[in-house]
């Protein structure tokens, strides 16, 4: 009998979860998969309103510790688990690194955002068109950080590194409320990273129900 994995993810398919999960399939460690949803209320109930009392997700606990942000996450796990991913205090690429590790979180607000007013808010008399416009222009705004950087660089930073993970999933799914046609370098950039075989094992499968079913 083999030990059970140290780490355990709760995930919801689509969501920012998946960074997570798509970082944890880079790195190639064992872990435990709870798929949760946030559709139905649940995650404001027992069990998980203990593991995250925020009723949210990700949530990610490490031996007997539970981490409940995405950054941290990516950080501790690659510090941990994925040196090659990471850049350590004092190696060339750090502030680079750490930089980008939170400017994906200021992507992913602009789509949560977006996702509150398209997906969470069923009844159309409940959706803001000016907030909609609003954070589609702010979301197309912070996207061109990246469309300038990856204008110029493959990645990120000089290679793959665990920060792809948190951004490259924002801009994956900007692309539904978006236009990327007119952006090829963005566009390329999202295609590349939806390309490797560990994006592709974190996508969820035909039985599991995602947050996302179309564009907007």
């Amino acid at each position: 009998m083999t030990d059970a994995p140290d780490l355990t993810l709760w995930h919801a398919p689509l969501s920012r979860s998946m960074r997570i999960l798509w970082l944890l399939e880079e790195i190639g460690c064992p872990y435990r998969l709870e798929l949760i949803d946030l559709t139905d209320g649940s995650t404001r109930r027992p069990p998980y309103d203990v593991i995250h009392p925020v009723g949210r997700a990700p949530a990610l606990r490490d031996g007997d510790t539970t981490i409940h942000e995405s950054g941290a996450m990516t950080e501790w796990l690659c510090e941990t688990r994925a040196p090659h991913l990471w850049r350590a205090p004092g190696e060339a690429g750090r502030l680079g690194w750490l930089d980008w590790l939170h400017f994906g979180e200021t992507l992913c607000q602009h789509v949560a955002n977006l996702t509150q007013q398209h997906v969470f808010l069923r009844e159309p008399s409940q959706r803001s068109p000016v907030l909609i416009r609003l954070e589609t222009a702010r979301l197309s705004r912070a996207l061109g950080l990246v469309e300038r950087t990856v204008t110029e660089s493959e990645w990120l930073l000089s290679e793959f590194s665990g920060v792809d993970c948190q951004v490259g999933y924002s801009v994956w799914i900007a692309g539904r409320f978006v236009d990327l046609a007119q952006r090829p370098a963005l566009a390329a950039y999202r295609d590349r990273c939806a390309a490797r075989p560990a994006f592709q094992r974190s996508l969820p499968g035909p039985e599991m129900r995602a947050i996302y079913d179309r564009d907007f």
